[in-house]
């Protein structure tokens, strides 16, 4: 318990400043389901806390955004093949910003949770040397999505939550040659259509990466990979589309982790735009964040 605590406060030292595509909340990591697992009838439980920072529109329509969330997450292995996970994120603090650069609003609460889960449709050799699963996510409305500066009406990049039922489905599939992983995946996202017709971009995502682990123990794991997202306009409750969302977008990224005890998990990943080709005005910068995870046998 020493330890998890001790690694906890790392992770909230740790933690960078980060950026994403525009107000709409997406950030890079968030399309896929990663190929890291626990035991079968074992419980990963995970927590992140990342600060953000994003901007997008110009002149009169110009807005940017600062928030610090938290976001617990659970995995459960109920048999070998099967994984299932939850997401529970929460605003520590969202602050507005018009385009003067005044705070005019700050939120905090409960976000949108997520469900999840990885099927291993294939799984190749004693050691699961090939592996091809298939992953979903269902995003539940759970969020506040009415919120409202003064007497105007709602405001879409004030909310923590879309106000929507969003799913994903994707694809995964990872070759294991201790102490290398290779691995590869696509994701499709679907967003739903809130209360007051707003609908973010749907988007696809794609990823290639390496990962190797060091040491006798294994206990250093680093990976490097290549992702591509594609996203769609936003659009509008009239029907028009934002012309400052949606567009192409490739990362490269790294990360390292460290495992503290045998179960217990400390990794820092950074992902940084190499090649955009975004609608309208949108600023991309580099992503950091860390995650801290630990293994209950049940």
């Amino acid at each position: 318990m020493r330890a998890f605590a001790l690694s906890l406060a790392i992770l909230l030292v740790a933690a960078r400043p980060s950026r994403a595509c525009s107000v709409c909340g997406c950030d890079p990591a968030a399309g896929t389901l990663g190929i890291d697992r626990p035991s079968t009838q074992a419980l990963r439980v995970g927590l992140e806390d990342r600060y953000l920072t994003k901007e997008s529109g110009a002149g009169g329509d110009a807005e940017s955004e600062r928030e610090d969330r938290l976001l617990l997450r659970a995995q459960f292995a109920p048999i070998n093949r099967l994984v299932l996970a939850a997401e529970v994120p929460f605003f520590v603090f969202k602050r507005h910003l018009n385009a003067l650069g005044a705070q005019d609003d700050n939120a905090n609460g409960l976000g949108d949770v997520a469900l999840a889960a990885r099927y291993e449709v294939l799984k190749v050799g004693m050691d699961a040397r090939h592996v091809l699963a298939l992953t979903g996510t269902l995003k539940a409305p759970s969020g506040a999505n009415g919120r409202h500066l003064g007497d105007d009406a709602p405001d879409e990049h004030i909310q923590v939550g879309t106000g929507t039922w969003d799913g994903q489905l994707g694809l995964a599939y990872h070759y294991g040659l201790r102490p290398w992983t290779l691995f590869a995946n696509a994701t499709a996202r679907v967003n739903g259509t809130n209360s007051r017709g707003f609908r973010y971009g749907n988007a696809l995502f794609g990823t290639v990466g390496a990962r190797r682990a060091f040491g006798d123990d294994g206990h250093f794991i680093a990976s490097v990979e290549t992702q591509m997202r594609s996203a769609g306009h936003d659009v509008r409750g009239d029907g028009s589309r934002d012309g400052d969302s949606g567009g192409q977008i490739v990362y490269g990224g790294a990360s390292v982790a460290y495992a503290l005890t045998e179960n217990l998990l400390l990794r820092a990943i950074a992902q940084v735009p190499v090649v955009t080709a975004l609608s309208g005005v949108q600023s991309e910068h580099p992503v950091v964040y860390a995650q801290l995870t630990y293994d209950f046998a049940l």
